[in-house]
């Protein structure tokens, strides 16, 4: 899994850079979370897969590529009939992400990394994660933002094992005058990609 997500970051590089960064602006998400564990941490965990609703986000721009994100996930529901936990699971998490420029005109990719301090029913254990994902901007405030985490935990740490998170969230945009100023032109992007919004 991490070769993907590697081979997700070289492809990212790839775009062509005559476009427009979707992501410069406050932004709160909310939705769902699933964290998968390999065979033998799920022997430790007691779960291959356990869910997590809600997750929530906060993101804010710090430069034109960078945007720092605060996120927190907790599975406040042990069984939805197809999954269920059988060990709480709570998680905080920050994160620094680079923002690409969009792709196929609405859909903004980003890689990350940061860190998580997650609490499954034993104690806290840090994490040190990386991860790339991406948000489809259905009009200029509101997107659908899909990502993925891999986070790694250390083998000093007994309470907590590495495992991945995939998360599909609901995103709305904040920044209602960076929009407005977006739909004019900023002199700091480059002018070959045109904005429909």
């Amino acid at each position: 899994m991490i070769y993907k997500i590697i081979l997700a970051t070289l492809l990212c590089f790839s775009i062509n850079l005559c476009s427009q960064n979707l992501n410069d602006s406050w932004q709160v998400g909310i939705g769902m979370g699933i964290t998968h564990f390999n065979e033998s941490n799920a022997a430790f965990i007691g779960d291959t897969n356990m869910f997590q609703v809600p997750v929530l986000n906060l993101t804010a721009p710090i430069s034109e590529r960078l945007s720092v994100n605060g996120a927190m996930s907790v599975n406040t529901i042990d069984n939805v009939g197809f999954m269920e936990n059988s060990v709480k699971y709570f998680s905080m998490d920050a994160s620094l992400r680079y923002n690409f420029n969009a792709i196929f005109d609405k859909f903004s990719p980003y890689i990350f990394t940061g860190g998580s301090i997650v609490d499954a029913e034993l104690k806290a254990t840090p994490t040190l994660n990386i991860g790339a994902g991406g948000i489809y901007w259905f009009t200029d405030r509101i997107g659908l933002n899909p990502q993925l985490y891999y986070k790694h935990s250390f083998d000093g740490y007994q309470s907590m094992r590495s495992h991945i998170q995939t998360t599909l969230s609901v995103v709305f945009n904040l920044n209602w005058n960076a929009n407005n100023r977006n739909r004019n032109g900023s002199q700091s992007r480059p002018d070959c990609y045109h904005n429909k919004y």
